[in-house]
């Protein structure tokens, strides 16, 4: 294995980041004396700070193109490394290591799943718990425009928008203005969020850690309990809106923002609203107008793969809808896991054409999406992703298989882990032991990097740039 310098240069600025931000998580912790929480968080904070800053003194001045192979290895060695400078700080509330690593993953990949009820954790620690979720998403994004458009931009061009020019020649070229442009407007909705939040009810400590964890569709939550007990129906309802901005193309977002214009329009968001639209239109034809309500919150905080539920335990729609809806997930450059709705889309607009063929074989056009052309290899492509999914949600299952009471429990936590949607699967990660959270852990990281990418970076990681 070879690390470009560059490689390790972009690690170093992720570690920093999280130990610079561990820093007033640490006086937070100290005011409250939380003397446990605050020595955790202490030592994230020295790990990211002298390990990041000790790459990036080691590569200045260094510097070479970054094609492909190194982006790959920054993708997954990024997601793999710092949840294990953020996981000392979840020491105080955790078992063991595997615990703390658990924990940290589920952060920053924005999964939300979790050990630990929020009322029986530090506060200063379901702040930083809502803090790396917030980080989380922004590398998403981040990466999303940047090393994942430039290696999807002869394929279906999904990522592909007027945010950024792909220099495919150097990947990293554009870290920065992705970082300031989708960063600018990822911080603007938070801070909104978090106003609107409060004035709908909820109050300062729950609509601080809500606007970081909607807006990043993390799904942690602050309090224990339903989400409708201590949380205003208003107050959910801009949560909701909240989490559907984070599962929407936020380069859609700043286009609207900046320039005032659009080049795509809001398909994924239609489309997540109609399927919720949908499944509480048939819960309430079921059931009655309460739970058919509470089942399109429901079905909307699952699309979005933000896991809430506002429905009782029990009641609702089933966990398997529930994993199916996470599945679709939400846009292309989102903090939302899953498949992504834009290439459920596309799939269902070839299948489409391909039955108007079959009655009407003289028809003719090619399959087009966003205003664009689509190729057969792209559609190939499309289809190679759709399908990594379920077979990587089945392998996953089996795996845990053995460290669960029954398959269901496997494959709830399998389902939720991959899709990055961990609330769904509920208490269920306390029931698949040490060995269990590892092989969640790794879902949760095939999730967040959409699968495909790791199979080159196994090969990549063993070989030269």
């Amino acid at each position: 294995m070879q690390p470009s310098p560059r490689t390790i240069r972009a690690l170093g600025w992720s570690w920093l980041t999280i130990g610079l931000f561990a820093l007033p998580v640490t006086l937070y912790a100290t005011a409250l004396s939380e003397v446990a929480a605050a020595r955790g968080l202490g030592a994230s904070a020295l790990i990211g700070i002298f390990a990041g800053g000790g790459c990036l003194l080691a590569t200045a001045g260094l510097g070479r193109r970054v094609r492909a192979p190194a982006a790959l290895r920054l993708l997954v060695i990024g997601w793999i490394t710092g949840p294990l400078v953020a996981a000392p700080s979840f020491g105080a509330v955790s078992d063991g290591w595997v615990e703390a690593v658990f924990e940290a993953v589920s952060a920053l990949t924005t999964t939300g799943a979790t050990l630990t009820e929020p009322d029986a954790m530090p506060r200063s620690l379901v702040v930083w718990r809502s803090m790396l979720q917030w980080l989380g998403g922004l590398a998403t994004l981040v990466l999303a425009v940047t090393v994942l458009a430039g290696l999807d931009d002869r394929r279906a061009g999904l990522r592909r928008s007027s945010l950024l020019t792909i220099e495919s020649g150097d990947l990293f070229s554009n870290l920065g203005r992705a970082l300031v442009r989708l960063g600018g407007v990822y911080t603007g909705l938070t801070v909104i969020g978090f106003v609107i939040l409060a004035f709908a009810g909820a109050s300062g400590f729950e609509a601080f850690n809500l606007a970081l964890s909607g807006i990043s569709t993390g799904g942690y939550v602050p309090r224990g309990g339903e989400l409708t007990e201590w949380l205003p129906w208003p107050a959910v309802t801009v949560l909701a809106v909240l989490c559907v901005l984070g599962a929407g193309n936020m380069a859609v977002l700043y286009e609207h923002v900046s320039r005032g214009r659009v080049t795509r329009r809001f398909g994924d968001v239609r489309s997540m609203l109609i399927v919720s639209v949908i499944c509480g239109a048939m819960l309430a034809l079921a059931s009655g107008p309460a739970t058919g309500i509470a089942g399109f919150f429901d079905a909307l905080f699952a699309v979005t793969t933000t896991g809430y539920s506002v429905s009782p335990v029990g009641a609702g729609l089933p966990l398997i809808a529930l994993l199916t809806l996470a599945l679709a997930g939400g846009a292309a450059v989102s903090t939302s896991g899953g498949i992504k709705m834009a290439r459920l889309r596309l799939l269902v607009r070839r299948a489409g054409r391909d039955i108007l063929l079959l009655v009407q074989p003289s028809a003719a056009g090619g399959s087009r999406f966003a205003g664009r052309a689509v190729n057969e290899a792209a559609l190939v492509s499309v289809w190679a992703y759709a399908l990594a999914y379920p077979v990587v949600l089945a392998l996953g299952a089996l795996a845990l298989g053995p460290f669960a009471a029954d398959m269901g429990i496997a494959w709830s936590v399998a389902g939720a882990a991959l899709t990055n949607a961990g609330p769904i699967a509920g208490e269920a990660y306390g029931e698949v032991g040490a060995g269990g959270l590892i092989i969640a852990s790794i879902l949760m990281i095939l999730g967040r990097i959409e699968i495909l990418p790791f199979a080159a970076v196994v090969f990549l990681l063993f070989s030269g740039d």
